[in-house]
């Protein structure tokens, strides 16, 4: 039973990896387009 529940946890633990690399670059993604965005905006401001 001790070995399923550290199974379990080890498994847990790579979906949470996953998931926060994920998020990580999802975010990243989103900040330069946001960036290209504004620069676009200052473009049309001139």
């Amino acid at each position: 039973m001790i070995i399923i529940s550290i199974f379990y946890g080890f498994v847990g633990l790579v979906i949470l990896f996953f998931i926060v690399q994920y998020a990580i670059s999802i975010g990243i993604d989103n900040s330069k387009e946001v960036k290209a965005f504004r620069s676009e905006l200052k473009e049309i401001k001139k």
